[in-house]
């Protein structure tokens, strides 16, 4: 079950909740190319992929259906140069963003917080979350305990 992530939704702040019996987790690498699995990945009931990774033109490799999109803060912008095709096109997708909270700060200088606000303004059946402090604090223990480095 991919249940809970511990976000919350950009404009309702509301926690994310899904319910999923499997799960297909699609990277934005190019190994994706020439592997012909888009029919397979298109059957999971939860497609999660990242960052601004294309289906369009991909679809026999990567499939077409994306349930779940997670961003890094970095690769927002990324996303805002195309908002028509990641916010209204596939306007069934959920982003979930995270990043360090100085750029997610609500306070009006969370710098990638503010470009979400207004793509939410423009867009405003976007579903986009945005993960808490608490639990980036979390995963960056987690990826510190794992790397031995900070993130």
């Amino acid at each position: 079950m991919c249940k809970d992530l511990s976000s919350v939704l950009f404009s309702l702040f509301q926690p994310l909740q899904l319910d999923c019996d499997v799960c297909a987790i699609v990277s934005n690498s190019g190994q994706m190319a020439g592997q012909k699995v888009g029919i397979e990945i298109d059957q999971s009931s939860c497609i999660w992929r990242m960052n601004n990774a294309p289906t369009k033109g991909y679809e026999v490799d990567v499939g077409k259906k994306t349930t779940i999109r997670v961003v890094s803060h970095t690769s927002v912008p990324l996303l805002l140069k195309n908002p028509d095709y990641f916010f209204k096109e596939t306007n069934s997708t959920v982003y979930v963003i995270w990043g360090p909270f100085r750029n997610m700060r609500k306070d009006g200088n969370g710098i990638v917080y503010n470009m979400l606000k207004k793509a939410v303004d423009s867009y405003p059946d976007a579903k986009i979350y945005v993960t808490t402090e608490k639990r980036m604090n979390y995963c960056d223990g987690v990826f510190k305990e794992e790397t031995g480095k900070d993130r």
